[in-house]
């Protein structure tokens, strides 16, 4: 049985009511049960075939991340209706005010609001509409037929919707009397009108910077796809994306609707191959594209395997050949943090902040070898760590890579709050008495705007709070990394940033600098915040991605 209407409490106590009687029965799984309906469309391919033995399904929507497409599955009866004649589908009456209980819910919001470019006043009415087709769709599909039962809850009871259940699996007496109190709004509608507008870029910005993503496309260059690397993908802008060898992903397309799922499960880095070809349908575009958003490409520069075609990447060596710029999906999108509108600007100014330098992050980055190409990467040698046998020597090649070198260079300085905090994966270490010195609480927002100056620190490329930590009143040290993302070129040292040697090699002396002209930071700090705003537009975005993809057709 499958609930066919929007989430909320009701679906949650029929689910309790399966359960109560003995039946597996599954809610939501993080959008797992939505994608596999959705997946399974795209391929006309059976549905929810990874629960086989469940009995209910509800939650059949996914709203987070808010850079990958909403998809409610629930609205998609037909395919479901044809792809399990033996189904029967269940539908509560949804409440009228149910619209603005969801805008009222942050994630949901967001994703809507970024994947239709709808203002958030508009969502209410459009999901309403969505509710109002869905019903009529229901009636005029089913008819008679009892696969459907649908019911009140202000008539229907939980315990005359176990009756009507019974004639299909026994159900035992409802866990509870009455159906909980239906969700009431969440906000006030006036106040959705007052939602600000979102910035507008420059009139040159797009095109400027398309040709920075562009710059290097070389169609009559040598080389091949041997730089690619393992989640690289190939989209042939109709329903097939593939392997560089021409294996099948496990991404479906649906070009007409206008939707790529990846299969549950896939590595994020397909996921991000994935946000890449949704970037493309939402322009209503269905141009053919290599893709590679792994990290630190060195495809197409003098370090690096030579690229004969242009493939669509999110970071690359300066003076690379063929390694065409995007915004990285699932950091660059607009409503992640650094490029949210809706973000709350610095309150402090720059005279009243500590006046220290602040870091954070991660051990990521490579083993410094003095060449331009690094050795071992900072998480296989914490891997090793773990091995009696291999310990002594990665602990001494991990002390060389370049953020924990740094970190150990100047953890006790007064002048410097920095620290290594541990990703989820590697949290054991937190214990590890090699480690723990280094290891600092993590910091939000509000806490790094504390400080007068923050650094962005290579990692295995372009470091990530680049745009976070330009984006306030401090002033950003940013190491000279020889890396490129999409927006590199928009950004200028010393007048936007205060440049730093590779490996940090200069930094006290960039830290004088810096506390010796307060006027020039702060000159630095707000042409920078200007600069950050023409990368929360959503209209000029699409207009860089429209153009990138002009370029590459032009390029052959």
């Amino acid at each position: 049985m499958i609930h066919i209407g929007p989430e909320g409490p009701i679906g949650y106590a029929i689910l309790r009511m399966f359960r109560a009687s003995g039946h597996p029965a599954l809610l939501h799984r993080d959008g797992e049960l939505a994608e596999s309906i959705c997946h399974a469309k795209a391929r006309d391919d059976l549905p929810l075939t990874e629960w086989p033995d469940t009995r209910f399904f509800t939650g059949l929507y996914r709203h987070a991340p808010i850079w990958r497409p909403p998809l409610e599955a629930w609205r998609e009866v037909e395919f479901l209706r044809r792809k399990l004649p033996h189904a029967h589908f269940v539908l509560p009456e949804p409440d009228p005010r149910w619209s603005l209980w969801r805008i009222g819910r942050p994630d949901a919001r967001a994703c809507w609001r970024h994947h239709t470019g709808l203002p958030d006043a508009a969502l209410p009415g459009l999901w309403d509409e969505q509710i109002e087709t869905h019903l009529a769709n229901l009636s005029q599909m089913f008819g008679d037929d009892p696969r459907l039962i649908r019911f009140d809850p202000r008539i229907t009871g939980p315990a005359d919707l176990a009756a009507r259940l019974n004639d299909i699996l026994p159900m035992a007496a409802p866990p509870f009397d009455t159906w909980p109190p239906a969700p009431g709004p969440k906000v006030d509608a006036a106040a959705l009108m007052r939602h600000p507008e979102p910035p507008v870029a420059a009139s040159d910005w797009a095109r400027d910077v398309a040709a920075f993503c562009l710059r290097g496309i070389d169609n009559g260059a040598d080389g091949g796809l041997a730089g690619l690397s393992r989640h690289a993908c190939h989209w042939d802008g109709g329903s097939i994306v593939a392997t560089p060898e021409g294996g099948a992903r496990r991404i479906a397309v649906a070009p007409d609707e206008g939707l790529a799922v990846a299969r549950t499960g896939r590595h994020f880095k397909l996921l991000r191959a994935e946000g890449v070809v949704n970037d493309i349908l939402r322009l209503d575009r269905r141009d053919p594209v290599w893709i590679d958003m792994e990290d630190s490409r060195w495809f197409g520069s003098p370090q690096g395997d030579p690229l004969d075609r242009p493939v669509l990447c999110h970071n690359r060596r300066a003076g690379a050949v063929n390694a065409v710029l995007w915004p990285l999906p699932d950091q660059h999108a607009i409503g992640l943090p650094g490029f949210d509108p809706d973000a709350p600007p610095d309150d402090i100014p720059f005279e009243q902040k500590e006046d220290r330098l602040v870091w954070r992050g991660m051990i990521s980055g490579s083993e410094m070898t003095g060449g331009v190409r690094p050795g071992a990467a900072a998480h296989v040698l914490l891997s090793q760590l773990a091995d009696p046998a291999l310990r002594d020597e990665a602990w001494s090649r991990l002390r060389n890579t370049n953020r924990l070198a740094f970190i150990r260079r100047f953890i006790d300085d007064p002048d410097f709050d920095i620290g290594v905090v541990l990703a989820w994966g590697f949290r054991e270490f937190a214990r590890d008495p090699l480690l723990r010195p280094f290891l600092r609480p993590r910091m939000d927002r509000t806490d790094f705007r504390r400080f007068r100056y923050q650094l962005c620190m290579t990692g295995y490329d372009h470091g990530s709070n680049f745009i976070q930590a330009v984006d306030g009143n401090s002033v950003l040290l940013a190491e000279d990394d020889g890396w490129e993302v999409f927006y590199s070129g928009r950004f200028r040292a010393w007048e936007h940033f205060i440049p730093v040697a590779r490996h940090l090699t200069d930094i006290r002396a960039k830290l004088d600098w810096a506390r010796a002209h307060p006027a020039e930071c702060r000159a630095m700090s707000q042409a920078a915040r200007a600069e950050a705003r023409n990368l929360r537009d959503p209209e000029a975005r699409r207009d860089l991605m429209r153009l990138i993809l002009d370029g590459i057709a032009a390029a052959g």
